[in-house]
C-alpha cells in the first residue's frame, strides 16, 4: 500500500535549497555554520533529555502513567517556588535578626 503525495515532488523545497542570509559585517555564510548552529542545538536537547531520564530513573518517575508524573512535577514545581518565594520574603528579616543579636550591625 502506498502513501499518496499530498504536494508535488516540485513543490517541495529542502532545506538545502533554502537561501542563506548574510548576516550584517561579515563575509559569505556557508552551510557549515548553520549545521553547526543546528549541532549545538541538537546536543543541547541531548543533555536536556538526558538529564531528564536521569530524573525519571533517580526518582522512579517512569513507572507512573503520564498523568501520575504531571501531577507529581506539578506538586514538586509549586513546593520549590514556594520554598523559594519564602526564602526571598523572610530570609533578610532572619538575617537582619542574627546580625542584631550577635551585635555585628547596631
Amino acid at each position: 500500500m502506498t502513501v499518496p503525495q499530498l504536494m508535488p515532488t516540485s513543490l517541495k523545497i529542502s532545506t538545502n535549497q533554502l537561501p542563506l542570509q548574510k548576516p550584517e559585517g561579515s563575509g559569505e555564510v556557508t552551510r557549515r555554520t548553520r549545521q553547526a548552529s543546528n549541532m549545538a542545538f541538537g546536543d543541547a536537547w541531548k543533555q536536556i533529555s538526558w538529564f531528564y531520564y536521569q530524573y525519571l530513573l533517580v526518582t522512579a518517575l517512569y513507572m507512573l502513567e503520564p498523568w501520575e508524573r504531571t501531577v507529581f512535577n506539578s506538586l514538586l514545581i509549586s513546593v520549590a517556588a514556594m520554598a523559594v518565594y519564602t526564602g526571598f520574603v523572610f530570609m533578610p528579616q532572619h538575617i537582619m535578626a542574627i546580625l542584631h543579636y550577635f551585635e555585628v550591625i547596631q
